[in-house]
């Protein structure tokens, strides 16, 4: 149709009906008005079909306010009109105003239930949408598929278990146990409820399968952390004959960047591209977390800047690459591009930024950004935004002004938030406040292993031995367990997991004499064990030497050429020592070493004494001057300094209460010292404190 469309005068009503029933399959509302006022000059407004229609297309087009206009002047209306507004409101995401029409509503039957239902969790409103549908059941209704569908999503998204069995149940009763939807959504609420088990009995069960009901398997594989399996039931969908669509490239992106797998990432994106996928905004911003997330910011760089339509999303998944991968003023420049490109940020860029803030040190203008996030742009701070702004105030050292902010906030703090001011209590040895953060989050998380580590490690590392037992004890008798911390690395294709101390690997006897040999290579050129307690670390010495993220590492030296880049994951943090280690061990092979954890994915280069050193290897140096005549280690703690700073100021704790050897290592002969007097910090023993320079 369009503009210039000749509008003839008819004289039935089936020819109206038909133009409208076009208007609306091509959203034309101009011609569409057009026809209103042709409708109304020749008397057929009253007939309710033709409104109806009207209404629908007012709708389609976000024109809510004509749609309610004529509703609300219609002289009779129809089970189909209340329906439309219902449906109306409920596209327009207006579940106010769909709830009104709804309980107002007299020819209130299936239909309208089922649309207010899926109204409400379209919403993210579960709980009200599985009440109006006991509603509906108690009324005698019988609830369509979409309904049940709809319900099972509530479900899904509440984690309800028991109710969403309930509603299996009820499947059946009501004749829905083939219905490709309603399986598929049963598949969906059992693996976000973590029962990969019965999804994938369903799913077995099915008499016909749709790409919806394989994508929502391979999704459930993905979310439980299952991504081999995720991939072996992708190449079991093509060997069915089914293409994949942008669902499916997204999912096993997600699954190829929690392993952090850069083959497979290479691989897909060649797949991607012969396929029509290749230029979807969503499928290449899934591409550029991958990248990310494996470390190799350059290939998720290059995926951006050739998007031929970028959006927020797109943006933002840049910035946050930059940010995770310690790139901070890189990300910050990113943005303010963004903002120049004519994108308005959302609240995950600013998650972005504000990560790329704390990670580099920059607080002035972390809070900066934090402020004009909500002045200018109108976003309004979340949990996660809090919590960023704690963590860019932990790292920095300002604990006082992390708990003035924690006090000060709207929003209520949850575990995140604790748990960023008590990560950052254990780095600068604050029990005191430690013990507070500890407390709050084992009032929300009281099962939270991760928080009772920490607490016990700040304990631990001040002295507090006692408190430190007494911790140990309580986790014990309330059943709380660490996470077993693991590694991986892929070589060959064939992913090779490790545990400390682990030896059921095929070469593990070639890999403890590689680590025992690289151990004392890397001690000649200034490496000390850093103990992650002061006073046990002679008995910990042995057992950190074969962390996992150690054996991986010596695995991937004697498995891969020379010039190839190291790749490591692991889902627990990196030790202090394991950091030391690793960046002595790239400087002395000249290897690129990439190790993630669960927080972020540090890069360690080849030339570790180059310039941009950060300022905790500045520290590690100092270790090798600060320590007696037995090698006893003195633990450091640094004030920040931005890379790309020759000078940095330090304090150094000595808990051994040890005299200070002076003297320069030949093995840094670069570093230039000065040091004032020490004096007694209580509980914390001799503190030093100077500046450093390289010179």
């Amino acid at each position: 149709m369009g503009s210039h469309f000749f509008l003839p005068k008819p004289s039935n009503l089936s020819f109206y009906n038909a133009l409208l029933q076009e208007c609306l399959e091509s959203s034309d509302l101009q011609t569409g008005k057009m026809l209103h006022t042709n409708i109304l000059k020749s008397g057929f407004l009253s007939q309710i079909f033709l409104t109806n229609r009207l209404i629908q297309l007012y709708f389609k087009r976000e024109d809510s306010h004509d749609a309610r206009k004529l509703f609300d002047e219609m002289p009779q209306r129809d089970s189909f009109t209340w329906n439309i507004m219902i449906a109306g409101y409920v596209r327009s995401k207006d579940i106010i105003e769909a709830r009104k029409i709804f309980y107002g509503n007299v020819w209130r039957n299936d239909i309208s239930w089922n649309t207010i239902i899926r109204g409400y969790v379209q919403e993210g409103e579960g709980s009200i949408a599985l009440h109006l549908f006991n509603q509906m059941i108690i009324q005698g209704l019988k609830p369509t598929h979409f309904a049940v569908s709809s319900v099972l999503r509530a479900c899904a998204g509440l984690s309800w278990l028991k109710t969403g069995k309930l509603l299996h149940g009820l499947s059946y009763r009501f004749g829905l146990e083939g219905n490709v939807v309603v399986c598929t959504s049963l598949i969906d609420m059992y693996c976000k409820c973590r029962e990969l088990t019965n999804a994938c009995h369903i799913f077995n069960r099915m008499p016909e399968r749709n790409i919806v009901s394989w994508n929502a398997i391979l999704s459930g594989y993905s979310q439980n952390s299952l991504g081999e399996d995720c991939f072996r039931m992708f190449i079991e969908m093509l060997e069915f004959g089914l293409k994949p669509d942008h669902i499916t490239f997204a999912v096993l992106l997600s699954s190829t960047a929690a392993l952090a797998n850069l083959v497979q990432g290479k691989q897909l994106h060649g797949f991607i591209a012969k396929s029509q996928f290749g230029s979807d905004v969503y499928v290449e911003t899934a591409l550029i977390d991958v990248y990310a997330k494996c470390g190799s910011v350059d290939n998720a760089r290059q995926v951006f800047n050739s998007m031929t339509k970028q959006n927020t999303v797109s943006w933002s998944s840049m910035v946050i690459a930059y940010a995770q991968n310690g790139y901070g003023k890189e990300a910050i420049s990113l943005f303010e591009e963004m903002l120049n490109s004519g994108f308005k940020p959302d609240a995950i860029t600013f998650v972005g930024v504000l990560m790329a803030c704390s990670h580099s040190g920059l607080v002035d203008e972390g809070c900066s950004y934090f402020d004009i996030m909500q002045r200018v742009h109108g976003i309004e701070p979340d949990k996660t935004h809090y919590t960023s702004l704690v963590d860019l105030f932990g790292r920095a050292g300002y604990l006082k002004e992390a708990v003035e902010l924690i006090n000060r906030m709207p929003v209520k703090p949850d575990a995140a938030i604790w748990g960023a001011l008590l990560g950052a209590c254990r780095v600068h040895r604050d029990p005191e406040l430690g013990q507070l953060a500890a407390s709050k989050v084992f009032e929300l998380e009281p099962q939270n292993a991760s928080a009772h580590m920490l607490l016990c490690h700040i304990y631990s590392e001040c002295g507090n031995w006692d408190d430190a037992a007494k911790l140990r004890a309580k986790m014990k008798n309330l059943g709380i367990k660490k996470d077993p911390g693991y590694s991986w690395i892929e070589v060959d294709n064939v992913v090779h997991r490790f545990v400390a101390d682990d030896d059921s690997h095929p070469r593990i006897d070639e890999i403890n004499i590689a680590l025992k040999k690289l151990i004392e290579q890397i001690e000649h050129i200034g490496y000390v064990f850093y103990p992650s307690s002061p006073f046990n670390h002679k008995i910990e010495e042995g057992r950190e030497s074969y962390h996992s993220e150690k054996l991986a590492i010596a695995f991937g030296l004697i498995s891969t050429p020379t010039e190839k880049t190291i790749r490591i994951m692991k889902n627990l943090r990196v030790c202090g020592d394991c950091h030391n280690t690793i960046k002595f061990i790239s400087q002395l092979s000249g290897r690129e070493i990439i190790v993630r954890d669960h927080q972020r994915l540090p890069v360690l280069k080849k030339n570790l004494q180059h310039i941009q050193v950060a300022a905790t290897l500045f520290c590690q140096c100092l270790m090798l001057l600060i320590r007696d005549k037995d090698h006893s280690m003195i633990l450091f703690r640094s004030s920040s300094a931005p890379i790309n700073n020759v000078e940095t100021d330090f304090k150094c704790l000595n808990y051994m209460d040890l005299p200070l050897q002076k003297e320069l290592l030949p093995v840094v002969p670069q570093m230039k010292h000065s040091y004032q007097q020490p004096h007694v910090e209580a509980q914390f023993g001799l503190l030093y404190s100077g500046r450093m320079q390289l010179s």
